[in-house]
């Protein structure tokens, strides 16, 4: 467990949270991306908190995976993984910000400012150069959140997931100098 402050506190993913993760997964990113595929999202969920592959990330030292709990409550997930650079562009002596998903209903809160500040305390604990992530283009808010955080536009390229809409498809690698 990690308290980020008194509302605020990360736990661990386990293995045995995958039914629990894939539940909760269901209902953020479906609330926030249902209309980017011709699946309602259905394959991506697969894809991502299956139990095949939430093994294979918990499985590498560099994975660092956690619910986020607000006022007590299950609210999203966080994971971020260290050291990496990006296949698509090289970010030396960087961390990336692998999942930060919330659910709507806690929009707002300064609760996304926190979790960015504490992986930023995390690569400069770590010596990291660099904070990554990739962001869809097609959600212009979690742009726009991200460039007041101080992050910039690196590269962008196209997702090739068959189920993901053809016009969603952009999505931007951005990075912070820490």
């Amino acid at each position: 467990m990690i308290s980020i402050d008194k509302n605020l506190t990360l736990y661990p993913i386990k293995l045995e949270d995958q039914p629990t993760l894939f539940k909760l997964m269901d209902e953020v990113y479906n609330s926030a991306y249902p209309d980017f595929w011709t699946d309602g999202g259905d394959w991506y969920l697969e894809l991502c908190y299956s139990c095949e592959n939430l093994k294979k990330e918990l499985s590498t030292d560099i994975s660092h995976y956690f619910f986020v709990e607000y006022q007590g409550n299950r609210v999203g997930i966080l994971k971020y993984d260290f050291p990496f650079s990006p296949t698509k562009t090289e970010i030396p002596h960087a961390i990336k910000l692998h999942r930060l998903y919330l659910a709507q209903s806690v929009h707002g809160n300064g609760i996304a400012k926190l979790l960015i500040q504490h992986v930023e305390k995390i690569a400069k604990d770590n010596k990291l150069d660099f904070i990554w992530l990739e962001a869809m283009i097609e959600k212009p808010q979690a742009k726009r959140f991200y460039e007041k955080m101080g992050f910039e536009w690196v590269l962008t390229y196209q997702l090739e997931f068959e189920r993901l809409l053809p016009e969603v498809r952009g999505i931007q690698i951005m990075k912070k100098k820490i």
